[in-house]
């Protein structure tokens, strides 16, 4: 019986909550998240770690069963996806009836689906080509699980062998604009599966490394080099106000590939923090902050969380559609920093997050997972 590996699942978890605050856009606790002080955030380090967990989960199996096994996931996450439009429709609806739709949100998707006949506005649902809510989310992972199967039969012969088509996909998708548009709005879309394919698959090699009991290089050349990464990006950050080059190019970054940090896109810079932070916790377990990670226990909060981690993001998008349109009534009532909207948010995130655990621990949702981090390797053994 292969044993679960804890620090897969907490990592996870944090991920959640850190995302799930982040959706209430319209507060300012995101503002303190993590993400902030980075190239790189909780939805790439999520994606990664769904290709660690796919391959550690689906990598041995044979093609065929690859195939069956992940498109049959597919099916799963394009029925959560579903569901989570429809609890964002119905949560929305309910909202639009009692207040002036004006006031919402997320009026322009409403009155872009009310505009259409309903035949034609629930085909655009059903083929998600709108992104209603958050359901982009699970839109990604759907993608990924129809071609994860080759990028797993590659990886099983050779752990890099998934990283070339990749990197070429990745690159022609960045360099060319290849991303989603919803086909309601014309909004491009955060997370489109092309751009993203790298992300995951550089989960999925990492994972076959650890399989085929490939040991991490641990230098201080590749310490230095992921240290200065990260840490460089924080100067960057305080550098800001007396460099108006560096000020420009934090305003302008999300809009720019090869030199840039497009989340869209996924440009260069942000895989590579992305990889320096990724390479620091593998190799550095013992480090402040990181060994707490290696050392949860399977009951712990996070790891609760991140073992359940598909019931608990479907959750959370939802509890976040309606946080974030109570919070913008209560700016407009307030004003957005007033101490009563700052209350109101801290019950919303603290609610949130304490619902997200009733989710977790709820057992008619069993074992659903975005991938099963099940494997008789450790990530510590990787880093000795």
């Amino acid at each position: 019986m292969s044993k679960r590996i804890a620090a897969i699942d907490v990592v996870r978890g944090y991920c959640l909550v850190n995302i799930y605050i982040n959706h209430i856009m319209v507060g300012v606790l995101h503002k303190f998240s993590p993400s902030n002080f980075g190239l790189s955030d909780s939805a790439d380090l999520f994606v990664f770690l769904a290709g660690v967990s796919t391959y550690l989960a689906y990598g041995k199996l044979d093609p065929r069963d690859g195939v069956r096994v992940l498109w049959r996931r597919a099916a799963k996450l394009y029925g959560c996806n579903i569901l989570l439009i429809v609890c964002t429709l119905a949560i929305l609806a309910a909202l639009a009836a009692l207040l002036d739709t004006d006031i919402l949100l997320s009026a322009p998707e409403l009155r872009a689906l009310a505009g259409k006949p309903w035949p034609v506005a629930a085909w655009h649902v059903v083929t998600l080509q709108q992104s209603v809510g958050f359901s982009m989310v699970l839109r990604l992972y759907v993608g990924l699980m129809l071609i994860a199967p080759l990028f797993l039969w590659l990886a099983s012969r050779r752990w890099w062998w998934a990283l070339p088509p990749a990197v070429l996909v990745w690159i022609v998708a960045g360099h060319w604009r290849l991303v989603d548009h919803d086909s309601l709005t014309g909004v491009p879309m955060t997370l489109s599966p092309l751009p993203w394919i790298l992300i995951f698959v550089g989960g999925v090699a990492l994972a076959a490394a650890m399989t085929q009991q490939v040991r991490l290089p641990r230098t201080r050349l590749l310490a230095g080099a992921a240290l200065t990464l990260v840490v460089g990006y924080l100067a960057l950050l305080h550098a800001q106000p007396y460099w108006p080059e560096a000020k420009a190019w934090v305003a302008t970054r999300e809009g720019a590939f090869w030199l840039g940090g497009s989340k869209s896109m996924v440009s260069p810079l942000r895989v590579l923090h992305l990889l320096a932070l990724v390479y620091l916790f593998v190799a550095f377990r013992d480090a402040p902050v990181i060994r707490l990670a290696y050392r949860a226990r399977p009951r712990s909060f996070l790891a609760v969380l991140g073992r359940r981690s598909l019931p608990v993001f479907v959750a959370g998008a939802v509890l976040a559609v309606a946080a974030n349109e109570l919070l913008n009534l209560a700016n407009l009532r307030w004003g957005q920093g007033s101490l009563s909207a700052m209350l109101l948010e801290t019950l919303l995130a603290a609610g949130g997050i304490a619902a997200l655990w009733v989710v977790a621990e709820a057992r008619w949702f069993g074992g659903l997972s975005f991938g099963r981090s099940r494997s008789t390797n450790s990530l510590a053994a990787q880093s000795r």
